[in-house]
């Protein structure tokens, strides 16, 4: 669960009842209702793709359970390998979800409970966006090597954050390290027949200057270091350690690293030998089809491109003119300044005011600290909350990127407030204390409910902030007016094929402006913010709609507990939550 950093030009061119019972009041009175013979097997069938899903891939086993073989996982069947990129992968894939469609299909929906209901739709939606991303035409289109979330970027993080538990997971480390460079072949082997079939769409000079940034540290890296002392945490002898140690830092310097020079050897053959096409998707045969498919799979619903680029650009105009009206108390945020000292003291500050306004959730043990500076991009992800593993003690891992404005920053304030409280931890929590399925809120998720839910926290959160309301209340409107034309944008470029000037020109409609880096980060990451801004678009329109039909009744915390309590599921079941909420 990540929130991205986007590049934005920050000055100016220009009560109601739960139907009688709460959510804890309704799942105790479904837990008393004894569960027929289908409702115990769609159960079980949710407790098989739990433990299927953890048995077909290493690190999402490893990241979602410390002890598996409680969690049912057979560990002799499991790979440690990263998987491949290639065309049996593909196949076997498109077979899986069909299988999949076909056995949730089997089930009479009409007898499961209406939890149950829930997420069997969410399930439903996951794999017919999967359907729809898996069609072949699509095979090549997508790129492996994004600036903001390619392979060369995510590896330093999985890496950092990987933790051991066992002498079993450190020797389990070493063969995922020692998979690095096969992993990457399979990638580049991608990436050049995309190149042949005339998709290929990199940044040649960002991927370079990430990997020598790489691979100028060699092995006097944070990664590594932090992987030698989680081994050094091990109850081992120091023998044992010893020779541990050696190993990854074998595997580091012969795969890992070798990796990265792959990739950089490979960018500069493809960009001295190949055909590059910095222009959108729109350009490539089938393209808007495979956008359109992808924006289904970030925005948790089924609305068409120009239905989502319609509600967008209403939401940007009524963003822009609120802020309009506020003009007055703009420059005040200049020189706001928070006065927090450090991440934790913002965390407590927020917990303790948010009590009135979200539904309670015991007390969590979480750690936030900064990203390594050396693995840390000013391009990418400004922070993000790493869930904890089912078995574990449920220690949630809150990493802010130390390239961000400072601690006592507006900035600062919103995204620790989006990654832990009442962010992504809060949510996650809630719905682990709240519904009894482990798939739901382990591998079950709409990203727009995810990332649209914290976005429109880290706006709440504001009220808090004992500053001019108006102030605040002017740089939320303004830079979400920023961010929905953002998203505005992405479709024209990958959907309308809008080069460079065409974008800012139609910018300069909202009176915005649009660098070339800006539309660069777009045009190499379609449907990047999609999550985050449509997701909160659908979420503002729930509020609107509910505070509308409540007026002076209107409960926040009536609120907040019918938006959580469905979990992350799509947007169809989130509607049918809201439907009977606000019909009350």
């Amino acid at each position: 669960m990540k929130k991205y950093k986007s590049f934005v030009v920050c000055g100016f061119c220009l009560t109601l009842a739960l139907c009688g019972c709460t959510s804890s009041d309704l799942k105790e009175v479904l837990e008393d209702e004894p569960l027929t013979a289908e409702q115990k097997e769609f159960d079980a069938y949710l407790e098989e793709q739990l433990i299927e899903t953890l048995e077909g891939d290493y690190y999402t086993m490893h990241s979602l359970a410390e002890d598996p073989s409680s969690l049912g996982v057979d560990l002799s069947v499991v790979e440690k390998t990263w998987g491949r990129f290639d065309a049996k992968t593909m196949e076997e894939d498109r077979a899986e979800v069909e299988e999949t469609l076909a056995e949730l299909e089997s089930f009479s929906y009409e007898d499961l409970t209406s939890a149950q209901q829930d997420t069997y739709d969410t399930f439903v939606y996951q794999m017919k966006t999967s359907q729809e991303l898996s069609d072949e035409r699509f095979d090549y289109i997508a790129s492996l090597f994004s600036p903001m979330t390619g392979i060369q970027v995510s590896f330093p993080t999985i890496f950092s954050d990987w933790e051991l538990y066992t002498k079993q997971d450190a020797e389990d480390l070493i063969l995922m390290m020692q998979d690095v460079d096969d992993y990457v072949q399979s990638a580049l082997d991608y990436t050049y027949i995309q190149e042949e079939k005339g998709m290929l769409c990199l940044s040649f000079e960002e991927i370079r200057s990430y990997c020598q940034q790489i691979l100028s540290q060699g092995n006097e890296s944070s990664v590594l270091d932090s992987l030698k002392e989680e081994v050094d945490e091990l109850d081992l002898s120091g023998e044992e350690s010893e020779s541990l140690q050696n190993d990854l830092e074998t595997a580091y310097q012969d795969s890992y690293l070798k990796g990265y020079q792959m990739i950089l050897d490979a960018m500069d053959d493809l960009e001295q030998n190949g055909e590059n096409h910095p222009s959108g998707l729109a350009s490539f045969a089938s393209g808007k089809e495979y956008y359109t498919a992808l924006m289904h799979s970030q925005i948790g619903s089924m609305r068409s491109v120009e239905e989502v680029q319609e509600m967008m650009a209403s939401a940007c105009q009524e963003h822009l003119n609120t802020a309009m009206e506020l003009s007055d108390a703009a420059m005040g945020i200049y020189f706001l300044d928070t006065g927090y000292q450090d991440y934790e003291e913002i965390l407590d500050d927020v917990q303790k005011k948010m009590k009135d306004d979200f539904p309670e959730i015991s007390e969590k043990a979480y750690q936030i600290q900064d990203m390594e500076e050396d693995i840390a991009t000013d391009n990418g992800v400004a922070a993000y909350y790493q869930i904890p593993t089912l078995d574990g003690d449920q220690t949630g891992q809150l990493r802010v990127n130390p390239l961000n404005d400072g601690i006592s920053s507006i900035d600062t304030y919103m995204t620790v407030c989006h990654e832990g409280m009442p962010g992504h931890m809060y949510q996650y929590n809630y719905t682990h204390e709240n519904l009894d399925q482990p798939v739901r809120w382990s591998l079950l998720a709409n990203p727009a409910y995810q990332e649209g839910y914290a976005t429109y926290v880290e706006h709440y959160v504001l009220r808090y902030l004992d500053e001019d309301a108006r102030m605040l209340k002017f740089y939320s409107e303004y830079m979400l007016s920023i961010y929905d034309a953002l998203i505005l944008a992405d479709i024209g470029i990958h959907y309308e094929n809008w080069d460079y000037a065409t974008c800012a020109a139609q910018m300069e409609a909202y009176g915005l402006s649009m660098t070339q880096e800006q539309y660069d980060q777009l045009l190499y990451t379609p449907c990047a913010f999609e999550p985050y801004y449509v997701g909160y678009e659908e979420i503002a329109l729930y509020r609107s709609q509910a505070k509308e039909k409540a007026g002076e009744d209107f409960s926040e915390l009536d609120f907040h507990t019918v938006l959580l309590e469905a979990g992350a599921a799509s947007f169809d079941v989130i509607q049918r939550h809201m439907d009977s909420y606000i019909g009350a």
